[in-house]
């Protein structure tokens, strides 16, 4: 008797015009904030799903960038009434899926469970909220009736080109490191005599100048800073990299709780640092932070915003390949 009712109930919401509308567009605008805010932390995502061990942080943030643009162009698409039989199966597979994945990754992978980044990291859900967010969407989507939809002229075309769009948007306008390098332009420069000087005066030079290191310039407010910090740290862990290998420069503060704050926030293990005062720091970046500098025995091989830092080529380097 209960099933029968439950049945009724659905087929009654199946028919309503109204309602199968107003559930649609509520499902796409779902779909379509959740790929904003993924997008919005893109940076937080890609080390996140790097963190799964599946791949390199290259493969990691080009499939962040495809699945945010698929969800989003499956968000325009239920939004839009647009192609909308194929957009509502493979929409229903997304959320089956992911939640298959959800109840799965406990077992199977040694990540966080506190934000499953569904919306980035501005709306943290946990990993049983995340899951109870799909299966409520799933059950809104039983309410959607696709007989509503009507066939357009050119969809078929209309369908690709906003595929196309959405897809190459993602991709170009937060590129991936490895495309970033060859888009936009990567390397800084430093006052590299103001820079020796202050070394110089360092009573860590000596460490500093010794074999083959990543010299971070960092401020500790920086919210890039902090990225860079995070982004930097999961590099080394994964390639077994030495920690005596990844070492900080920040300018000088009154408070030396503001550092242990910023590894704190990051997450990240405090590593050997040292301060410039703050004239030097500036004169030596130009205002600009983070700054990464590739270092062998003490001479700077290359200066790089954080965006420009790529795996390989860290790897390589530090690993003398």
């Amino acid at each position: 008797m209960t099933n029968n009712k439950a049945g009724d109930f659905l087929k009654a919401i199946q028919k309503n015009k109204l309602i199968s509308h107003s559930i649609r567009v509520c499902v796409g605008v779902v779909f379509v904030a959740s790929a904003v805010l993924k997008y919005t932390s893109i940076e937080a995502f890609d080390l996140y799903v790097y963190e799964h061990n599946l791949f390199n942080l290259a493969v990691s943030s080009t499939l962040t960038r495809l699945l945010i643009a698929a969800e989003f162009s499956l968000g325009i698409f239920l939004i839009t009434n647009l192609f909308i039989r194929f957009s509502y199966i493979i929409t229903y597979l997304f959320l089956f899926a992911f939640t298959i994945y959800l109840l799965l990754q406990p077992y199977l992978f040694d990540v966080q469970l506190n934000n499953c980044f569904c919306f980035g990291d501005k709306i943290v859900l946990n990993h049983l909220q995340s899951i109870g967010k799909n299966i409520i969407l799933m059950i809104l989507m039983l309410g959607i009736n696709c007989r509503f939809y009507k066939k357009r002229k050119n969809e078929f075309l209309i369908f690709i080109l906003i595929v196309l769009l959405i897809f190459t948007g993602f991709m170009v306008i937060n590129a991936p490191d490895y495309l970033y390098t060859k888009i936009y332009q990567s390397e800084v420069r430093i006052d590299t005599s103001n820079y020796q000087n202050a070394l110089q005066n360092s009573e860590s030079h000596d460490f500093y100048a010794e074999g083959r290191k990543l010299i971070c310039l960092y401020s500790h407010h920086c919210t890039y800073c902090k990225r860079a910090s995070q982004k930097i740290e999961k590099i080394r862990i994964k390639n077994k990299i030495s920690s005596e290998q990844i070492v900080c420069i920040f300018w000088d503060v009154a408070d030396s709780s503001d550092i242990a704050n910023f590894f704190e926030i990051t997450k990240v293990d405090i590593p050997r640092y040292i301060f410039f005062t703050v004239d030097d720091f500036f004169k030596i970046t130009n205002g600009q932070m983070p700054i990464i500098l590739y270092s062998n025995q003490g001479k700077i091989f290359k200066s790089l915003n954080y965006a420009g830092l790529v795996e390989s080529e860290m790897v390589n380097f530090l690993k003398n390949k």
